[in-house]
């Protein structure tokens, strides 16, 4: 008994009005709980409800009284049955305040907004560069086609000039031919027109050589003393003899054939030639022409004479 009331010695002594207050307490606590439920709930209805659980780690503080003086104790006994100094109550954060659900909407969708503006930014340049770089390649294209344009222009005022001038070319050679034709058409009427002289003089000549007088008939139109023909063999003596004074230079065809009207004194030297059928080529009507004149004396007839004038026809060797 005697250890009992030593206890309780100790204690400190309890206040007056002490359980009115715990209960006060409790009240005011669960609705502080309620009205923060209905708070949360009249913001918005979706939001979860959020239970606070509150902890008393003690009563509410009181004022306690001084000890009673307690008897003198050894001192080892006096520190072992001194109590504990009270726990300070630690007293917990205010839960941060939720945010405003209407807010939080409203930030979300201005990012979502923000974003989509990025987006479409961005895929707006893109756009700008494709499009920047398909005219690029757009003017590559024209400009290559322009410069593939002005080569073959190009190469086809370098292929007229070349058919001008290979026109004028042609031009200038049948200009240059026609001019020679002439000439040589020229030339050859001057022959002629000396050759014609030349049988006119011999003609003369021969006639006066031969006489006045003549054997023939009355009717007789020659100018000859007497009429004479060529043997059958005489043609071909007349050609071996002007064979070997033909300069044949070039071939000349076979089937070429020039016949030339010759006069002749009586001793059978050649006075004049004549072209009286043309070959059909100025050539070789030239060549048997000069062979005729070069060779100086014609072959006698069987019967010792010389025919003049007489036609003689000559074709190239065979």
């Amino acid at each position: 008994m005697s250890q009992s009331r030593a206890h309780t010695d100790f204690l400190p002594t309890r206040s007056p009005g002490m359980g009115p207050a715990l209960v006060l307490a409790v009240i005011v606590h669960i609705l502080l709980v309620i009205a923060l439920s209905v708070a949360v709930r009249w913001r918005h209805h979706s939001v979860e409800i959020v239970t606070v659980e509150a902890q008393l780690w003690s009563e509410l503080p009181v004022q306690a009284a001084p000890p009673p003086p307690a008897p003198p104790a050894p001192p080892e006994e006096a520190a072992l049955n001194t109590p504990p100094p009270p726990t300070p109550v630690e007293e917990k954060p205010a839960p941060a305040p939720l945010p405003d659900p209407a807010i939080v909407l409203a930030e979300r969708k201005a990012a979502e907004k923000k974003e989509a503006l990025q987006k479409a930014l961005e895929e707006k340049k893109r756009k700008a560069k494709e499009a920047l770089e398909q005219r690029k390649a757009e003017q590559r294209k024209e400009e290559e086609r322009k410069q593939a344009q002005r080569e073959e222009d190009k190469k086809k005022a370098e292929a007229l000039k070349a058919k001008e001038d290979k026109a004028k070319e042609e031009k200038t050679k049948l200009a240059k031919a026609a001019q020679a034709k002439k000439l040589e058409a020229a030339k050859a009427r001057e022959e002629a027109a000396q050759s014609e002289q030349r049988l006119k003089e011999a003609t003369e000549r021969a006639l006066r050589l031969a006489g006045a007088s003549g054997s023939g008939s009355p009717s007789a139109t020659g100018t000859a003393s007497h009429s004479s023909g060529p043997t059958a063999k005489y043609g071909a003596k007349v050609v071996a003899a002007i064979r070997p004074n033909i300069s044949q230079l070039k071939e000349f065809s076979a089937n070429l054939m020039a016949d030339y009207e010759v006069y002749t004194d009586a001793s059978g030297k050649v006075i004049s030639a004549k072209l009286v059928k043309k070959s059909g080529d100025p050539a070789w009507d030239e060549v048997a022409l000069n062979a005729i004149l070069k060779t100086e004396r014609l072959p006698l007839d069987e019967n010792g004479r010389v025919p003049s004038p007489m036609t003689i026809g000559l074709k190239p060797r065979d």
